[in-house]
């Protein structure tokens, strides 16, 4: 007898009902698959590149970007040309699925989505993924060596005073915040997550950090209310990551030499592993 194993994916949902894309991301993370929520499409565009994921649920009624000219734009991004993406609506017209489809979507989905088309989803996408996700995933490993070590930002201002240019090289700038995010996690927060890379992508510094959920959180996503705990976490997160705010821009800054014009923050409330994303005010010039 033939069976058919369903592979655990990384899913991004889109969608600017935050009450309505936590609930399908949780639903997402109860099936085993490592989840990121965003509530719009330019904040989608900046997450999709640190977390590359095999899947991407799309509303394609939003604000400011919606889901149409989101998957367009993903379609135009070497990486994410053979990504599959899903529509998710509540408007059943045929003019809605024919825009998703001409836009790049693989599949449209009509809201209220049900467990059943989700793990139709999950069931129909997860074999093909071992034959798409090697390629986006290669550049990122490329990088890992030189952000494993850690420079730490006392160094980084020595190396930088003797040099002529009074510039690091790239390497040395992703290793000085590495350092000092490691750094923040030890004094602000009581843990520390050795398994950081940051990687500066033009005027973008994405910053993964291959955490774990405390005892607490662990606790609150065991919660009566799985989706109340859920929200905790990421609030609780985002606001002591907020409160250091202005410490790790100066960090970014300092090492990077460049301000910073906005700073995203997501984690996986399954595995523990946070996204926290840089937009520079211009592209950095190194050594």
């Amino acid at each position: 007898m033939r069976t058919t194993e369903i592979k655990p994916l990384r899913v991004l949902v889109v969608d600017d009902n935050r009450d309505g894309a936590d609930a399908l991301g949780l639903l997402l993370e109860e099936l085993d698959n490592e989840v990121h929520v965003t509530y719009g499409g330019v904040q989608a565009l900046d997450v999709a590149t640190a977390f590359r994921p095999d899947l991407m649920l799309v509303d394609l009624l939003m604000p400011g970007m919606d889901g149409c000219t989101l998957v367009t734009r993903f379609r135009q991004i070497p990486g994410f040309v053979n990504m599959k993406i899903v529509a998710i609506t509540g408007q059943k017209g045929d003019e809605y699925h024919t825009l998703a489809m001409k836009a790049g979507c693989d599949l449209v989905l009509y809201k209220p989505v049900t467990l059943a088309a989700v793990r139709m989803v999950l069931a129909n996408i997860g074999p093909v993924v071992p034959e798409i996700s090697p390629p986006p995933m290669r550049p990122r490993a490329m990088a890992q060596p030189a952000t494993d070590r850690r420079l730490p930002i006392g160094e980084a201002r020595k190396l930088r005073s003797e040099r002529p240019s009074k510039t690091l090289t790239q390497a040395e700038c992703e290793a000085a915040i590495c350092d000092g995010i490691i750094r923040f996690q030890d004094e602000y927060l009581g843990w520390r997550s050795e398994r950081i890379h940051a990687h500066l992508i033009k005027d973008m510094l994405i910053v993964r950090i291959m955490g774990v959920l405390t005892l607490a959180e662990r606790q609150l996503g065991k919660s009566a209310s799985p989706e109340r705990g859920r929200d905790l976490i990421k609030q609780t997160r985002k606001q002591l990551l907020e409160l250091a705010r202005p410490m790790l821009e100066s960090l970014v800054h300092e090492a990077a030499g460049v301000k910073v014009r906005s700073m995203h923050h997501d984690i996986s409330t399954l595995t523990g592993e946070e996204v926290v994303v840089f937009s520079l005010t211009e592209a950095p010039r190194f050594q």
